[in-house]
Parts: structure tokens; sequence; C-alpha cells
């Protein structure tokens, strides 16, 4: 980490002096949230290369507590003059916001047995030439448009190196460093009169290791996914069996599960479930959900949170039964809890609450064996992608439309199928509805992880 040596002593001096300046001007305790970030960055748009671009620079935020009122500005300069100025504004806000009794700055805790360092840092990457980084999206281009039918919207690849720090006045002082390889693509497919609906994609490498060929494989994957969507076939209305992708699970039903985890969600009164609920059964006892935090593969990973809490792998539900909820200082001194480590958000934001990487454990049936139970009747079954509609957390009612969605008929896939609407409930699909999971996970986009499942009761129409 010698490449940030500088910076970070740099980071580290400015976020002591803007707490110390915050003390001075009224504050009873103070936390600055501070980040570096230097990254070069080369994007394509319409087919061919657009844009190379570097940047680099330090962003701070100051969060101060006078009383029981709390204030927050943020600031991207390390000038003494100006980190003075942001310390009073802090200050002067917190004045004359409404007092609350949650509002806190905590004293360091515990490690929960995370590797420290966490393995962030590539020194190989980090010091990864302009012409090779430019080599590598050549490459994906190259990949991407192989097959004259895809038409590139836009994508990009980016190469970075991170200090995320975070210090209090009682004590708390954290520092990280990560190096990352980010590249995206937009995509779609077309031939004769058919078109796909847009796609994408986003992974991300912290090692130069194996960078190339895994930039190489997953272009091809997405590249495969949107000419397999021109395969395109009719459907039928039913109202029964579905196949949610572990994507579909993701986006449609985990995430709303999610928001009923929430601490503040659960602190408001919002949420489906309290405290009281912890050991209960909530949804089908299949289901075992867990929040990752070390897995350097994932983008969430880190060692502590957006409040300098040390993070730790949580189970939130256990094989159906309530095991945890996901705690931030604020949400945690109202429930009179103790923090779990998901304060998240960054320098120029105040703390609010987020998982880490989400890991859905899968069930006892091969997918084959999954798919071909799906379709009894060989009437055909859909099997949903992704998803663009509306989902309320509160109720579970879910509508919109399945896009890059199949159709399998007796185990077998048979086609791809226009738009097609689908609605049903999130609570039944994860509860009473619930079929089975297929034994193979999937992790998508590098972020959260996923097997298929297999729901009863959802609606299907066509046009």
């Amino acid at each position: 980490m010698d490449t940030l040596k500088k910076e970070k002593l740099n980071l580290e001096t400015a976020a002591s002096v803007l707490v110390d300046y915050g003390l001075k001007a009224g504050a009873d305790s103070a936390e600055v949230c501070g980040s570096f970030g230097q990254r070069s960055r080369i994007s394509l748009e319409k087919q061919d290369f657009h844009l190379a671009s570097t940047d680099d620079g330090y962003l701070l935020g100051i969060r101060v507590l006078v009383g029981k009122s709390q204030g927050f500005c943020s600031i991207n300069s390390l000038e003494k003059n100006e980190l003075k100025e942001m310390a009073h504004r802090a200050v002067q806000i917190a004045k004359i916001s409404p007092e609350n009794p949650h509002c806190s700055l905590e004293a360091p805790l515990a490690s929960k047995s995370s590797p420290s360092p966490l393995p962030l840092w590539d020194s190989s990457l980090a010091n990864i030439s302009l012409r090779t980084q430019k080599d590598w999206v050549q490459w994906m281009k190259n990949e991407i448009l192989k097959d004259s039918r895809i038409r590139l919207n836009e994508g990009s690849l980016e190469v970075g190196k991170d200090l995320s720090l975070l210090i209090n006045s009682r004590g708390v002082h954290q520092v990280e460093a990560e190096t990352h390889c980010v590249w995206s693509l937009m995509a779609m497919a077309a031939q004769d009169q058919v078109l796909t609906s847009f796609d994408t994609c986003s992974h991300l490498l912290r090692t130069e290791k194996g960078l190339a060929e895994k930039i190489l494989s997953t272009t091809k994957t997405f590249a495969q996914s949107l000419l397999k969507n021109l395969n395109l076939g009719t459907a039928r209305n039913y109202r029964g069996l579905v196949l949610f992708s572990p994507r579909a699970v993701l986006d449609i039903l985990i995430d709303s599960l999610m928001y009923h985890l929430n601490g503040r969600v659960v602190m408001e009164g919002s949420s489906r479930w309290h405290l009281t609920h912890k050991e209960s059964e909530i949804v089908h006892s299949e289901l075992h959900l867990t929040d990752t935090a070390w897995n350097p593969a994932r983008f969430g990973c880190g060692a502590f949170d957006r409040e300098g809490t040390p993070t730790q792998d949580l189970c939130l539900i256990d094989h159906g039964k309530l095991s945890s909820f996901l705690f931030d200082n604020y949400s945690a001194k109202g429930l009179h809890q103790s923090s779990t480590g998901h304060a998240s958000g960054g320098p120029s934001s105040l703390p609010s609450v987020g998982a880490h990487s989400l890991s859905l454990a899968g069930g006892t049936l091969s997918l084959a064996k999954l798919l071909s139970q799906s379709d009894p009747s060989k009437q055909g079954v859909l099997w949903v992608n992704r998803y663009s509609g509306q989902t309320d957390p509160v109720t579970g009612d879910f509508s919109g439309v399945a896009k890059s969605s199949e159709w399998w008929v007796g185990g077998e896939f048979s086609h791809c199928v226009k738009e097609t609407l689908i609605s049903g409930n999130v609570f039944e699909c994860l509860g009473k509805n619930l079929v089975a999971l297929s034994k193979e996970t999937q992790v998508v986009d590098d972020s959260n992880e996923s097997p298929t499942l297999l729901a009863d009761g959802v609606s299907v129409t066509t046009n």
C-alpha cells in the first residue's frame, strides 16, 4: 500500500484536524468519514471507444452532535480554512436541528474476528499501465462484437485505488485501502425484425491475477445471453408455477424482504416483524439467508462500516426463522440493541442501513431436477430473468414486466418470450407458495448470491 502512503497521511491529518475544529466550534462529539480515490477509466459507446479519463480526489464528511441534535457537512478539499468553515457550519446546523435521542457517536467496538487486514489491496493491479487497461477494453470490445447481431450501447472498464477512513472524537480510527477493476456493458441484439431489450452486466476483481481471463469469460457469457433472446416465441396466460432466476430472486423477492430486516424500518414500526419475532418462522423453512462482509470477490466487502463499527458475517434467516436484523448505531440505540456493522453510505451523506453481500443458500434439488418438476403437465412454464415493475415492500405485492425471460417445456428450454406481465406476492412466493430451490447458486454481478427458485401462485399474462 506504499502507493498511497502520502495520500493516507494527508487524509488522516485532515480528518483529525476537522474533528478538532468541530469540537472547538462547540460540538460535544464529532465524526469524520473520508475517502481518497484515484481512478482511470476507458469507456465504450455506440460500438467503439468513446473516452479515456483519469481523476483523483479527497472527500470528507463531518457529523457533529450538540446535545441531542445532529449536524452534517461535506467537503472535497483539505485546505485548513475550508475545513474550519465546514466544521463551524456543521455545528450551526446541529444547533438549529431538532433533538433526536437516538443520534450518537460510539466508542470503538471489538472486531468480530474478521481477517485483518482484509485482502483488498493488490500491488500488481495498483501499478497497471493505461496501455494494459486499453488492451483489456479492446479484448472486451472484440468479444462482445464478435457476432454482428449484437448492438453495444455503452460500456466501461475502470481501475481504481481507494482509501476509506472513519474517525471520531470517542476513539474510533479506521482506515482501509483497496484496489479494484470494475467493468460493465449495456447492449442488445438484433436480427431481421427482431430486437431484444437492453441488458446489462457489471463485474469486479480486486487483483490483477486472472483479470484478463475473467473479463473475456464474463463478456462471452453476456454475449451468449443476448443472442439467446433472439429465439423468440409465445407463452400462455396462466396462474401457477413460475421459475425465478437468481437475478430475479434477488431483485424481486429478497430486495423486498430486506426492507423489513432494516433496523430503522423496525424502529419506525413499518416492518412486518419486530424483535419479539426473532427465532420465529417467518418464511419457508428451506430459506437460509446470510450477509457476508469479508468476501473480497464481492462489491460490499469491508472491515468496518460507515460509522467505523467492525463488520461481521451475519445470519439473517436461519432455515425460515428470523435470526437477526441489520442495525446501525441509530437503530440499535432506538431498539436497545447493538450495531451489527451495517451503517452504509459515504463521506457525502449521513449513515443509513444496508447489507454488504447477501447470500441465499441453495436447496436440495439439482437445477435439472427442479426444471423437470416445474412443468408436470408439459404446457410450459415461465422462467423470469429480469424484471421491470413495481413492488410494494409493505404488502409484498409485485406487478411488472418480465424481461429477457424464457419458456421451458417439460424441463427443456423452448424459446425466449416477448416482454410478459407477471404479478404475485413476495411473501407468498417465499412462504406457502415456495416449491423448491435449486442446489446450484449464482453470484449476480459480483454482488449477491442466490439459487433458482420455483414458486406457485404467480400470474402470467402475455400480449
